[in-house]
């Protein structure tokens, strides 16, 4: 009996010291990013599905919102993640902190050709290709279905000038009870604003290039002062509130129309209300495809990688992207959703467009109405306030919020052009200085 315990004993040391041998060679990846909410929840989930499917690599995922700090702190001193989610914008910011991945088609199973050109070439500098596509946030319209048909509105609007008009009868519906606001745009927000304003057909708040110059473009900009007017007559009509939460105020259902990004869908899917989802509308509203502006997110190597950790890295991405995902949907519209690929899963789930063309072209995909309804032609503009990268693009995106509210809620009423050019006018100069300080 000694010896049978003894032979068992052994065999179970035999056993724990082999699965911890398994386990201390496996690769770690130290994965960095800023998703905490319920998109981070579905993310964490997929990364571990990942760290279970294989014993090669085990990737280390951190959500926090002190990224922008650890980054800050830890990259000098080469003690940051190996992995992060890094916006584009971001990429001149902590460029000399970020590793070239050129070699990640000939290590990885996926093609170059399978991303949309334009969103791949955010995250270019020069040649050299430091990310690779995780999220698009694109702004889209929300509207709510019950409001519109109560005010007889029976045409989703796609220009501007139906959505005013629409806006007037879904505000006439309020009462002392409940109020109600046709339109729900978030004069604080600059990237809902800006999303809306380059649809007037101005063009970038700083234009130009390093090569031949920048200039502000925020004076004699016919477009630009058409959208600011726009935004101005909706809140002195009444039809636009003042508040800062218009997502709460949209869950409520007392918002008929708003812009906003993938990440409301989930609040409005538990609060119950009736609603859809759109393209943006445009002034004539025939070239709804041509924008897609929001901010690119891409999974990024920090300098802190090891050659070894980054290969590790290159596995995990090329998962993502071709891998299984969780398998918990069903077959819905004749389609089986079982075995998408995590990114598909995060692009349906989420309702993100996405820019890696085997998602899109998937019958998955495609059976989304939603998202079929808001992606953008292959050449649609997709950057907001300055070029890509640009190291005023910071300045610029935080001057676009203090201007607009300034503007919408203490510039005068009934507004003409020359008030937007004098209004305009000490903005233009904070913009010249930022291409100064960071230029000349």
């Amino acid at each position: 009996m000694k010896k049978l315990f003894a032979l068992i004993l052994a065999l179970c040391m035999i056993l724990t010291l082999t699965a911890v041998s398994a386990e201390s060679e496996r690769t770690t990846v130290v994965f960095w990013n800023s998703w905490t909410g319920g998109d981070g929840d579905a993310l964490q989930a997929l990364v571990t599905k990942f760290n279970e499917s294989q014993n090669e690599v085990y990737v280390d995922m951190t959500r926090t919102t002190s990224f922008g700090d650890m980054l800050q702190t830890n990259l000098p001193t080469k003690e940051a993640a190996d992995l992060i989610l890094l916006n584009c914008n971001d990429l001149n910011k902590y460029g000399s902190y970020l590793l070239p991945i050129n070699d990640i088609w000939e290590n990885t199973s996926l093609k170059e050709e399978d991303f949309s050109s334009a969103y791949l070439g955010m995250a270019k500098v020069g040649d050299d290709l430091f990310g690779i596509p995780f999220q698009i946030t694109t702004y889209m319209m929300y509207y709510n279905k019950d409001l519109l048909a109560a005010a007889g509105v029976e045409k989703i609007p796609a220009t501007f000038a139906e959505w005013t008009e629409a806006a007037q009868k879904i505000t006439a519906l309020s009462t002392a009870d409940k109020p109600i606001y046709g339109s729900g745009l978030f004069y604080c927000y600059n990237g809902q604003n800006q999303s809306v304003m380059q649809r007037f057909g101005t063009g970038y708040m700083i234009e130009g290039d390093e090569e031949n110059g920048y200039k502000p473009n925020l004076l004699d900009n016919q477009a630009l002062a058409d959208a600011l007017i726009w935004m101005k007559n909706l809140y002195d009509n009444g039809d636009n509130p003042k508040e800062r939460d218009i997502d709460s105020m949209m869950a409520a259902g007392q918002i008929g129309l708003m812009t906003n990004g993938g990440w409301l869908k989930g609040r409005l899917d538990a609060s119950g209300v009736n609603y859809g989802i759109t393209k943006l509308p445009t002034v004539t509203g025939e070239d709804q495809s041509d924008w897609a502006l929001g901010d690119l997110n891409c999974f990024m190597m920090t300098t802190s990688a090891t050659e070894e950790t980054k290969n590790a890295a290159y596995k995990f991405i090329d998962w993502w992207f071709t891998g299984s995902g969780l398998e918990g949907q069903d077959v819905t519209q004749g389609i089986d959703y079982s075995g998408i690929t995590p990114n598909a899963e995060w692009s349906i789930s989420m309702c993100y467009v996405n820019a890696y063309l085997p998602t899109v072209n998937s019958p998955e995909y495609q059976a989304v109405e939603t998202l079929v309804a808001v992606s953008p032609s292959a050449t649609a503009q997709v950057q907001m306030f300055t070029e890509v990268g640009t190291l005023f693009w910071s300045d610029a995106a935080a001057l676009h919020g203090q201007m607009v509210e300034e503007w919408v809620f203490n510039g005068p009423t009934n507004p003409t052009y020359e008030d937007v050019q004098n209004f305009l006018a000490p903005y233009q100069d904070d913009l010249a200085s930022y291409i100064a300080e960071y230029y000349q």
